[in-house]
């Protein structure tokens, strides 16, 4: 359904999305298979050996992005609640929509983690009159933004 709604979407119209979504960042690796292409002779290189560690100290981060750029990148401290995000909302996303969007023809994306769905975030996007793209319940990460966070967990690695 979702699909259908957006197939004939132009790029011009996906550029006029704020894509965002929380990520969290480990300091350590934890324990997960990797896979490494060695040389016999590199078995012990720095560069085939991952360190883990097996309570690494994480951080969640809000951020978010558009073909008109980058957005800021915001820790968070604790979980996210509705009335978080709600604060998010009002002191990141309605800046970056103005900034990005002077005209207000720019849609807000988020997922439908609870904090999104929460009755204060509703009714305070509702109350600014924000425009929200509506996205499938229970979706794969079709967001852009996950391609964004890998590339920044893969540089952070290295």
């Amino acid at each position: 359904m979702w699909a259908r709604e957006h197939a004939n979407w132009t790029a011009e119209d996906w550029a006029k999305v704020l894509w965002s979504d929380e990520s969290t960042f480990t300091q350590f690796q934890q324990a997960r298979t990797s896979r490494v292409w060695r040389e016999t002779s590199e078995e012990w290189s720095p560069d085939c050996v991952s360190v883990t560690v097996k309570h690494s100290p994480s951080r969640m981060f809000w951020g978010c992005f558009s073909a008109h750029g980058l957005g800021p990148i915001v820790p968070l401290a604790g979980s996210v609640t509705g009335s978080v995000y709600r604060e998010i909302i009002q002191k990141q996303v309605l800046p970056t929509m103005k900034r990005f969007f002077p005209h207000g023809d720019g849609w807000f994306q988020d997922d439908n983690a609870p904090p999104h769905r929460s009755k204060i975030a509703i009714e305070f996007r509702e109350e600014k009159s924000l425009r929200t793209l509506s996205w499938p319940a229970q979706s794969p990460d079709l967001n852009p933004i996950e391609n964004l966070w890998d590339e920044i967990k893969r540089s952070l690695q290295k």
